[in-house]
C-alpha cells in the first residue's frame, strides 16, 4: 500500500489539481480527514489557508470545533478564516438543515476565494465517501453522472484525497500523534448519508469489494462520464441553439427517452424537476413550465428556454435603413437581410419575402401597443398585429423579438419571418422588387 504521501502527490500531479505556485483555501471542520489533509499540506510545502464555519447546530460542541481548527490553523502557520451562521434563520423553502449548511458554507468559500486571490478551494473526500456519494445518488435516482461521482476537480474546487483510502488517513494520523474532533452526530442514523456509511457501504466489502477496486472503477466511471459529454456536446450542437437570451432545444429528431436524457443533463440547472422534464417531452400543443429563475415555453416542434431575468429586453433595438443591400440588428430573433432584386418568377420562396419596391427610409423595429396592418389575403381588411400573432401560433417568447417593417411613415409592410401588407404587394408592372431574407 502506497503511504499517503506517495497517494497525495501522485493524484495531484495525475489530475493536475494544484502546483505550488498556488494559493489553497482548505474547508477544514476539524474532522479526521480534513485535520489530515491540513498537516499533509503543510508537510508537502503546499501555499495554504484554513477556513471553518460554525453552524452553531451541536452547542459547546460547536464551538469547540471552531476552536479547535483556530488552533491547528495556528500551529500550522496558516491563515484562518471563521464565520458563524444561523442554519435555521438562513433557510430557504424546502431545504433541509443539511442543504442549508452546504449553500452558505460554499457561498463563504467562493467570497473568501475571490476577496483573498485564493486560486483553489480544496475539501478532504476520500474515496469512501465518493462511495457514499454514489450509493445515494442510487438511491435517489440518477444518471450516468451521479453513478461516476464526485470529480477530483470542478472549477476552482478540488478534492485531492478522493482516490485515498481513509485507512491512510488514520495511519497518518496515527503516526504524527494527530489530533482530531469527532462529530457525535455521524454516529446517528438520522442522516441518510450516515445509513449509507454505517449499513449499506459495508455490505459491500463485506462481499469482496475493496478500497483499490473502488477507486478504479469510480476511474472507469468518470472517464465513461467524459466521453458521455463529449456525446452529449455533440448532440447539443446538432439539436439546439443559442439565440439572444434564449436557449433552444429542438423536440422532434429523436426517441422521448433520448430527449428525455439529454434534458435531464442539460435542463436540470435551471432547477426543473424530473417530473417537469418529463412533461417538456410528452405535453402536446404549446404550454409553459417554471422554475424559479427560468421559463420553459414548449412548443410542438421545440422548447425554448428563457431566463427571467432577462424577459424584460426582449425587443430589438430600431434599425433606420436608407440603403441597400442592408441587414437586421443582429440580436433580433430572425437575422434579417433585405436587398433590391429583379422580380423573380416565383415569388413563394422559402424564407423569403418579396415587396413592391421601397422608398427610403425604411424601418426595422419591434411592434408596439396597437399596431394594425392589412395582411394580404384579407382583402385590405386590417388587423391588429397582436391578433394576427395570436392566430398564426407565433409563441409569445418570439413576438416580441422580431421585427416589424415600417415605412417612414410608420406603415406596417412586413412582418419578416411571417406575411407582407396588402398595399404593398409585388404588382405585374414591377421590375425589380424589395427582398426580404431570414434566417
Amino acid at each position: 500500500m502506497k503511504t499517503l504521501n506517495q497517494s497525495f502527490r501522485d493524484f495531484v500531479e495525475r489530475e493536475r489539481l494544484f502546483t505550488k505556485a498556488d494559493k489553497l483555501l482548505l474547508a477544514c471542520s476539524g474532522g479526521l480527514d480534513s485535520t489530515v489533509l491540513a498537516h499533509l499540506l503543510k508537510e508537502e510545502g503546499y501555499d495554504f489557508a484554513i477556513a471553518h464555519m460554525n453552524f452553531q447546530l451541536r452547542g459547546e460542541a460547536s464551538d469547540g470545533d471552531a476552536a479547535f481548527v483556530e488552533e491547528l490553523a495556528r500551529t500550522l502557520g496558516a491563515k484562518f478564516y471563521y464565520k458563524a451562521v444561523d442554519v435555521k434563520a438562513e433557510a430557504r423553502s424546502g431545504e433541509s438543515t443539511q442543504m442549508v449548511a452546504r449553500r452558505l458554507r460554499y457561498e463563504w468559500f467562493e467570497e473568501i476565494l475571490e476577496e483573498y486571490n485564493c486560486d483553489r478551494l480544496l475539501t478532504a473526500h476520500h474515496a469512501q465517501d465518493n462511495l457514499e456519494t454514489v450509493l445515494i445518488n442510487l438511491i435517489r435516482g440518477t444518471g450516468i453522472h451521479g453513478v461516476a461521482g464526485m470529480l477530483p476537480r470542478r472549477g476552482r474546487l478540488c478534492r485531492p484525497l478522493l482516490s485515498t483510502n481513509q485507512v491512510l488517513l488514520k495511519t497518518y494520523a496515527a503516526a504524527g500523534d494527530i489530533p482530531w474532533r469527532e462529530d457525535a452526530s455521524n454516529a446517528s442514523d438520522d442522516y441518510l448519508r450516515n445509513r449509507v456509511r454505517h449499513q449499506l457501504a459495508p455490505k459491500f466489502f463485506e462481499l469482496g469489494m475493496s478500497v483499490d477496486g473502488w477507486v478504479t472503477t469510480s476511474e472507469q466511471l468518470r472517464s465513461a462520464a467524459s466521453f458521455y459529454n463529449l456525446g452529449i456536446a455533440s448532440v447539443h450542437r446538432e439539436r439546439c441553439e443559442s439565440r439572444q437570451s434564449l436557449w433552444i432545444v429542438q423536440r422532434t429528431g429523436w426517441g422521448k427517452q433520448e430527449l428525455q436524457t439529454f434534458l435531464h443533463e442539460q435542463a436540470h440547472v435551471y432547477g426543473f424537476t424530473r417530473e417537469q422534464i418529463r412533461q417538456m417531452v410528452n405535453l402536446s400543443g404549446q404550454r409553459t413550465l417554471e422554475t424559479d429563475s427560468t421559463t420553459v415555453y414548449i412548443t410542438p416542434k421545440q422548447l425554448v428556454f428563457e431566463l427571467k431575468s432577462s424577459a424584460n429586453n426582449r425587443q430589438p433595438e430600431p434599425v433606420e435603413i436608407r440603403e441597400l443591400p442592408a441587414t437586421g440588428h443582429p440580436y433580433a430573433y430572425f437575422k434579417v437581410e433585405l436587398s433590391t432584386v429583379p422580380t423573380p418568377e416565383l415569388l413563394d420562396q422559402e424564407n423569403t419575402l418579396y415587396l413592391a419596391p421601397p422608398t427610403f427610409p425604411l424601418h426595422l423595429r419591434p411592434r408596439k401597443n396597437g399596431d394594425r396592418f392589412q395582411p394580404l389575403g384579407l382583402g385590405g381588411k386590417t388587423k391588429k398585429v397582436k391578433d394576427y400573432m395570436i392566430d398564426q401560433k407565433i409563441p409569445v417568447w418570439q413576438r416580441d423579438r422580431i421585427y416589424l417593417l415600417v415605412n417612414d411613415e410608420d406603415e406596417i409592410m412586413a412582418i419578416p419571418g411571417y406575411c407582407i401588407a396588402e398595399n404593398f404587394k409585388v404588382l405585374p408592372e414591377h421590375k425589380e422588387v424589395l427582398q426580404i431574407r431570414w434566417k
